[in-house]
């Protein structure tokens, strides 16, 4: 089996040498020299003729370079993936694991970041990734897209390569029944489906990788590992030469389907950390360069890398329907930054997403210089309201950059026109420390409108943000939240509840909630459109401390 590259791959002068206006000559002797039977024939023919066989020599002498600058032309492979493979790729070396082997190795994270080429440069170009979505639902969207050239959508940018590799994100082990089991198989069966209509190109799918213990339980994991294991299996995979599957999620899970305690930053944060990038990149490298391989020799499937048989594989799939949404955090400020800030007016205020994060890439970070008897704020608004009633709490990472850094937490509960504000005064501690705040210690704000509700309902949540201010001197600091999380009764962090699809608001009062709608991707893996928080200035105001 040999890998076809297109027009485009051929002369593309960075990879090949090679410009567009030299293809032209290089084809034309491809066609003259298929009519001579060698040099040998040549010479015979025209033995007479010294010019016509120094002709024929050259002739056959450029044709060797042609053939052989296509049989070198690296093989060029793409990775579609959140931040869980960006760990991987940075933390693991599978960008020089793969170079070393002679492959072209680039790869697309969030559209915010876009792609990054063979040498891990930034393009400062993306897919358009429709809403940042990876989950399953959102790569079968992908694989429906339609094939265009020049490519105007994410499948066709896809197909500009040889080798096709994608994941999902973590989230997706939150598999809370056994019917978004079938339907999360039902998406793959559609993607192979598509797969099958091009055999010149090789499809890796990667496993999503296991959750922890903090933001799942044991029968989400056991159906998982039923999906992972069922990717991997000849059930999936037999019949399908150019479809192979690296089992991310068996390499990465215990016996308990979780994440394993070494390869864990914490029980409630499920990106993989060093240890786990550093033990599992060399091996990915390893199926990679093994699938290309025994498929480009013959289409045999490599080796299973680390596949369990613990658990059963599905034995049927329905077919497609509405998509579920499952989340194991609110926010890990990893996707496209989806808060907005506001304050008094008199005093300045920055807040955006931060590389000095807990866990992951990146946090929210919260600048500020606030006047005296000023106010500054950094929140989110949920155009639908959020229900959060099966957790018993809220989680996160805190800390400051001084001690004796007061802020505010804000929630905002009740009808979407008219929510009331919930608030917990706390003093940020200066090393990240998680919080954990049960519903019951939220408290009405004395800034509060009349009427609204008396106690904090968890069941209709239409924001939340972070206030810093009400000093009788001027202050400046910065502070930064990380990994905003649902608590259990039990203690374990809990999927948030999706939105009930509902029509767009209606412009909102200023005593509204703060910030911006959640992506339709739902979860830590999605991306969310930024609103402004001109209009919201009220409900970012703090409790006024004597």
């Amino acid at each position: 089996m040999k890998f076809l590259h297109n027009e485009q791959d051929f002369y593309h002068k960075g990879h090949y040498g090679y410009t567009k206006d030299t293809k032209v000559t290089l084809v034309s002797f491809v066609v003259f020299g298929s009519g001579l039977s060698g040099l040998g024939g040549c010479a015979m023919k025209h033995s007479t003729d010294s010019l016509h066989l120094i002709s024929c020599i050259l002739l056959v002498f450029f044709l060797g370079l042609v053939y052989h600058a296509a049989a070198q032309a690296p093989i060029r492979i793409i990775f579609l993936h959140h931040s869980v493979g960006q760990g991987l790729i940075d933390g693991g070396g599978v960008r020089e694991g793969l170079t070393a082997r002679g492959y072209a190795f680039y790869d697309h994270g969030y559209n915010g970041e876009g792609l990054r080429d063979a040498a891990g440069e930034y393009t400062g170009t993306n897919f358009d990734v429709p809403d940042d979505n990876t989950d399953p639902n959102g790569l079968a969207a992908i694989f429906a897209q339609p094939l265009h050239d020049p490519p105007d959508n994410t499948f066709s940018h896809l197909m500009q390569y040889d080798v096709i590799i994608f994941k999902s994100c973590f989230p997706n082990s939150n598999i809370g029944s056994d019917e978004q089991l079938a339907e999360f198989q039902s998406y793959y069966l559609s993607m192979r489906d598509r797969m099958d209509q091009y055999p010149n190109k090789l499809f890796i799918v990667v496993t999503q990788p296991p959750q922890v213990p903090g933001a799942s339980d044991p029968d989400e994991a056991r159906r998982a590992r039923a999906l992972a294991d069922w990717l991997a299996s000849d059930e999936f995979l037999g019949g399908h030469p150019n479809v192979v599957t690296f089992n991310f999620f068996d390499l990465l899970a215990g016996e308990d389907n979780f994440l394993r305690a070494g390869y864990r930053v914490d029980d409630y944060d499920a990106h993989p950390n060093e240890v786990a990038n550093q033990t599992i990149g060399p091996l990915f490298v390893d199926f990679v360069d093994q699938a290309i391989r025994n498929y480009r020799d013959g289409g045999w499937q490599p080796e299973p890398v680390g596949q369990s048989s613990e658990q059963p594989a599905p034995t049927s799939a329905p077919p497609v329907i509405a998509p579920a949404v499952s989340a194991g955090m609110l926010e890990d400020f990893e996707g496209e930054f989806a808060w907005g800030a506001d304050g008094d007016g008199a005093s300045a205020v920055e807040c955006g997403a931060d590389g000095g994060a807990h866990a992951g890439a990146a946090a929210l970070r919260l600048e500020y210089d606030v006047a005296p008897g000023g106010w500054v704020g950094c929140g989110r608004y949920y155009d639908a309201p959020q229900d959060w009633s099966s957790a018993a709490g809220l989680a996160l990472w805190l800390r400051a950059d001084s001690p004796g850094q007061w802020v505010t937490l804000n929630l905002f509960s009740g009808p979407a026109d008219a929510a009331t504000p919930f608030v917990l005064d706390l003093e940020a501690p200066t090393e990240w420390t998680q919080v954990t705040v049960p519903w019951t210690d939220w408290r009405r704000a004395d800034w509060a409108d009349p009427g609204g509700l008396n106690e904090f309902d968890p069941a209709r949540v239409t924001g939340l943000s972070f206030t810093v201010g009400a000093q009788a001197e001027r202050h400046e600091g910065a502070l930064w939240v990380d990994d905003i999380a649902l608590v259990a009764a039990g203690g374990r962090e809990q999927p948030p509840q999706p939105a009930p699809a509902t029509a767009p608001a209606e412009e909102q009062e200023p005593s509204e909630g703060p910030g911006a709608e959640t992506g339709p991707g739902g979860g830590i893996c999605s991306g969310a459109a930024v609103l402004p928080l001109g209009a919201l200035g009220v409900l970012l105001a703090v409790r006024r401390r004597g």
